[in-house]
């Protein structure tokens, strides 16, 4: 056979057995269609309720109050994940701000639930999320026209500079902190912000009681500090 010919038969060969979708693109399934992670989701709002109802029955001088991620552990974000995979790039700024201004995320499962539970309840929801202080508005209102409680007095804290969400916690002192939900590690201890794996990992030896307790993890497949080592893949932090 003619080198060049056998050459052209070796390409078409090798990218027809190539996966047509990367693994975010499954990624991205996942999250958007599995029942699993719906399962995930509604089990993780499930102890997070046990564990509200256990804290009433404790004597408290301080308020009784959740910190709460927003994205991916209040809101999901998939339309604006697939239209990255769609047109080939990767997060900015620029892009994430007019999704949020669009005002179109939507419940993660078993959220509204929980959260107009726990207000019901007279336990403060308090966002603290990684979103830029400019996209207040637009996340309010976000919230807003979802369901979940938000008044005049609802505290919710954006990113202004650093990124780091230990300062904003110190600023809750006042306030006896129930639980804390994410879908990041960094949404819980400062050990874990901008740390390798390695070192998160080893982190978990020092707050493996508090897995399930005070914190309630989210899953989370499209992005995040796990993902810092893949550049094709977008490692904000929210």
């Amino acid at each position: 056979m003619n080198k060049h010919l056998l050459l052209l038969f070796i390409m078409v060969f090798v990218l027809g057995c190539s996966p047509k979708h990367s693994q975010k693109d499954h990624s991205m399934y996942w999250q958007k269609n599995a029942a699993e992670y719906h399962a995930l989701c509604i089990q993780a709002y499930n102890l997070a309720k046990m564990k509200v109802d256990q804290a009433l029955t404790r004597t408290s001088e301080k308020p009784l109050a959740i910190i709460a991620d927003i994205d991916e552990t209040v809101l999901g974000n998939c339309p604006y994940n697939e239209m990255l995979i769609e047109k080939n790039t990767t997060f900015t700024q620029e892009t994430w701000a007019a999704w949020v201004h669009k005002k179109m995320a939507e419940p993660i499962p078993g959220a509204l639930e929980f959260y107009n539970y726990a207000d019901s309840l007279n336990i403060e929801i308090i966002y603290l999320s990684n979103r830029r202080v400019e996209n207040y508005e637009p996340t309010k209102s976000n919230l807003i026209s979802a369901g979940f409680p938000f008044d005049d007095n609802t505290v919710m804290l954006l990113r202004e500079e650093d990124g780091n969400k230990a300062a904003r916690r110190k600023q809750l002192s006042n306030y006896n902190i129930v639980l804390l939900l994410g879908d990041n590690l960094a949404d819980f201890d400062e050990r874990f912000y901008k740390q390798p794996n390695d070192i998160r990992i080893d982190g978990l030896n020092d707050t493996r009681a508090l897995f399930g307790e005070k914190f309630i993890l989210f899953p989370n497949l499209i992005y995040g500090s796990w993902a810092v080592s893949y550049t094709h893949l977008r490692a904000h932090e929210t």
